[in-house]
């Protein structure tokens, strides 16, 4: 077989292997093999290491290969091991990565990589890399809960030294290279099932499997464990209909970033993000809300603060006027508890005093974290320490990693300054909106749409019949008939090219709105010279214009847009974009917390309606396999929503 079924791989011999082949490299002290039993040699690993000539093969079983050879020598070498070893960790780069081929089994050996700088598994000893990086990490501190699975090798490693340097010690890193067998969401599958982390860091660089990363992203949140993400190679999606609202709103960025948020995972815009991310949940886990109290001696520091926890999602609110009696109650008059508490520049040296008011707010109700602006020794009377309740966070002003690092290791929650106690405070925030119900199942089979694109008019009949109210409409191929038409249906009329639903009829002149009896004819007569039939709609005065859209992702399958619409759809981009899977209920939820929820009251319903009217679109997009269904604008007349525009594109 060339590539080994994989749903989810039982990764315990790799992370803790009883035998360890060593393969090449080992006659030069900077040969890759010589600088990995270097490592296995000063991490203590206790299991057995094997060194092997690369031309002799393997005479019994092992856990993990280490193929240490040149790429030129590596299929030759790998077919010599294959069903001998269980994985085989092949370093050789130029591979796919340089348009070279990719290697393969026959006997049940997995791969990982090619091209890849290996696997540390603090807890195993098993330091299975040449990497320089780990030079530093063979005392296998770990001890943190967390576990890095990066597609890049190289980049992983240095995550790994950047959290150490913290005192943050990670339990273990793999990097997945070129995933001949398997790709990093499935290797973050098995490190789950495996090593059972307290959280799940990862760095991707892009989506290269929308179901497999769903399905990491599921297993996560079946099991509790937080994922945050560095995720890379994000780009806007391509059109898949020239001039589709649709795509314009629907980035991968946004479907990606919608898919983590439905699981509950986050993702981060830097390295050091993601080692802030990954060190707060580690020592923390999640807290109940997001209300944050801040306690600080200078005034200035703690606005710093308020505005940075404001700039990362967290509440920072008026606290209550008990509270703020019983705080007062340990500070002298000059000091304010409303929330940035600021117990003055005299009060903050205090450790004494200082325990009083951190115990109190802590103990008060009134917030679900806590943020102290203080000296690096403070965290014990700050409450700072790892599995507080609530997770609390001692900020120092201005310090290096290094001055905190022995503080981090000791279980004291202390970071070097505000934006990194903010940010860590930040990851142990509970998912704004997380928790989906049910997958929406997928339609079987092709679709029905066939040849040319279908026009304007059969776009507004598929759409009505998927079930969404469409505005009163009638065709017409002479001026006589659009006269008559104005007057059944009563003026203003809007008139419309009946095009095919790929071309943009605004963009290509064949709309006029505001049509009345008195210029209807002279409208109709200049549409009609272009030889196509007309739409003579009921024009309707609308409260609010809303879109949907629906495109076929060749990554995502059908991904769901919708939002406020209108000619201005692209600019205001106040629109949700999610996988289609997802469901309706997940998009009502999320176009009422982005949008109709912001003025309490006065849109109730519009969400719930608006995303059944999205996926209605889904629907037909499943039923006829259309590559492209929009409604722009849809009208909100009364209490409904009633599109006023359709386009189906094959």
């Amino acid at each position: 077989m060339n590539k080994p079924d994989l749903q989810v791989p039982d990764l315990r011999p790799l992370l803790s292997p009883a035998t360890v082949a060593v393969i090449g490299g080992t006659s030069k002290e900077t040969g890759l093999g010589a600088r990995t039993l270097r490592h296995l040699r000063q991490a203590r690993f206790g299991g057995e290491v094997l060194t092997p000539d690369p031309r002799d093969g393997l005479e019994r079983n092992v856990d993990v290969a280490l193929l240490c050879v040149p790429a030129a020598a590596a299929q030759e070498v790998l077919d010599r091991i294959d069903g001998r070893a269980k994985f085989a960790v092949v370093f050789a780069s130029g591979f796919e990565e340089t348009g070279g081929g990719s290697l393969t089994t026959a006997r049940g050996t997995i791969v990982l990589g090619p091209n890849t700088v290996g696997l540390y598994h603090a807890p195993g000893r098993a330091v299975l890399t040449f990497a320089q990086a780990f030079d530093s990490l063979v005392d296998c501190r770990g001890g943190s809960g967390a576990f890095l699975v990066s597609q890049s090798g190289a980049f992983g490693a240095r995550v790994v030294t950047a959290a150490a340097r913290y005192g943050f010690h990670l339990d273990g890193f793999i990097g997945s290279g070129n995933e001949t067998h398997l790709d990093a969401c499935t290797l973050a599958r098995g490190v789950l099932a495996a090593a059972a982390p307290r959280v799940l860091m990862l760095y991707l660089e892009g989506v290269r499997d929308a179901g497999t990363l769903q399905a990491l992203l599921a297993d996560a949140a079946a099991r509790g464990v937080p994922v945050v993400c560095l995720l890379g190679g994000l780009s806007e999606a391509g059109s898949t209909a020239a001039a589709s609202h649709t795509a314009a709103v629907s980035t991968d960025t946004a479907v990606t970033r919608e898919l983590f948020e439905a699981y509950g995972a986050v993702l981060v815009g830097s390295d050091r993000e993601l080692v802030l991310a990954g060190l707060g949940l580690s020592l923390m886990g999640r807290a109940a809300g997001r209300r944050t109290g801040i306690v600080t001696g200078s005034g200035g520091a703690g606005v710093v603060a308020a505005d940075l926890l404001s700039g990362v999602g967290l509440d920072v609110p008026v606290l209550s006027t008990g509270l703020q009696e019983r705080l007062m109650a340990h500070l002298p008059g000059i000091a304010s508890p409303r929330n940035p508490i600021d117990v003055t520049a005299q009060t903050i040296g205090d450790d004494a005093t200082l325990e009083k008011v951190c115990a109190t707010l802590r103990e008060s109700g009134e917030v679900d974290l806590v943020v102290v602006i203080g000296r690096e020794n403070q965290a014990a009377a700050a409450g700072a320490h790892a599995g507080a309740v609530p997770p609390s966070v001692l900020a120092t002003l201005d310090r290096e990693p290094a001055t905190v690092r022995p503080r981090i290791e000791a279980g004291e929650v202390v970071l070097p300054d505000l934006d990194s106690a903010c940010r860590v405070l930040a990851s142990c925030a509970p998912p704004r909106l997380s928790g989906v119900a049910a997958l929406r199942p997928a339609a079987d089979g092709p679709g029905s749409l066939v040849g040319s694109d279908p026009t304007a008019s059969e776009s507004l009949r598929l759409v009505a019949g998927a079930g969404v109210d469409v505005a009163d409409w009638s065709a017409a191929t002479t001026v006589a008939e659009v006269l008559a038409r104005g007057e059944d249906l009563g003026w203003p009329v809007v008139l419309k090219s009946d095009v095919a639903a790929g071309v943009h009829k605004a963009r290509a002149g064949g709309v006029r709105l505001d049509v009345t009896a008195a210029t209807a004819g002279e409208a109709a007569a200049e549409l009609l010279a272009s030889g196509v039939p007309l739409i003579v709609a009921r024009q309707l005065r609308s409260s609010m214009e809303l879109f949907a859209g629906v495109r076929r992702d060749p990554q995502w399958g059908l991904v769901v847009s919708a939002g406020l619409g209108g000619v201005h759809v692209e600019l205001l981009d106040r629109t949700v974009a999610m996988p289609a899977a997802l469901g309706a209920e997940h998009l009502a939820r999320r176009l009422a917390a982005e949008l109709f929820d912001r003025v309490p009251g006065r849109y109730d319903g519009l969400a719930a309606a608006l995303a059944a009217a999205a996926f209605a679109l889904a629907d037909l997009a499943d039923r006829t396999g259309a590559a492209l269904v929009e409604c722009n604008p849809l009208g909100v007349v009364g209490s409904r929503i009633v599109a006023l525009d359709a386009r189906v594109v094959r």
